[in-house]
């Protein structure tokens, strides 16, 4: 008799490991659940000579996510980055904030400069529904912040959560020639 398990359980299995990120982090750190994106043509180039723009996701929620540069999808296989590498210039995001069900996808324009980091942030705001009942944190916009001079990028500053329940892992900074 074979010992096959049952479609229940398959889908049981991978609900419980997909809804679970303490299960992730089991499996799979930082490194490896990071996407990135070159929002340039052409090979990879050192931080000095592009910017990078990134979105926390372990602060939230709302998490955030890059989907758009430029009007131009950046979505990879995985889904949206959480950092992404721009040349010097104006240049208008599209991110997407997620909380539980709900999700806002605002556009923010910036101009941005080579060498330097930027914070893509969510600013909440409340408004009110259909009925004129007010609602908390029922709008989203997006911010952008510059880093501070000599500010790097680590993978505690993308999840400061998983480091928090982590401690004991190494945090490292994200390395831009390599997404």
């Amino acid at each position: 008799m074979l010992n096959r398990p049952t479609l229940a359980g398959v889908v049981s299995f991978i609900l419980i490991f997909c809804a679970c990120p303490v299960a992730l982090a089991q499996f799979w750190g930082i490194e490896e659940r990071l996407v990135q994106a070159h929002a340039y043509e052409g090979d990879a180039r050192p931080a000095t000579q592009i910017a990078t723009v990134f979105a926390p996701f372990g602060i939230g929620p709302p998490y955030g996510y890059i989907c758009k540069v430029d009007e131009k999808s950046v979505v990879k296989w995985r889904g949206c980055p959480a950092v992404v590498y721009l040349l010097p210039g104006t240049h208008q995001l599209t991110v997407r904030f997620l909380s539980g069900s709900a999700s806002a996808s605002p556009t923010v324009a910036f101009r941005a400069e080579a060498g330097k980091t930027y914070r893509v942030m969510p600013m909440m705001s409340g408004g009110k529904n259909i009925f004129g009942v007010e609602v908390p944190n029922s709008r989203v916009a997006a911010s952008v912040s510059t880093m501070p001079k000599g500010f790097v990028l680590t993978y505690k500053d993308i999840d400061p959560v998983y480091f928090a329940k982590y401690p004991d892992k190494p945090n490292s900074p994200v390395n831009p020639l390599s997404p």
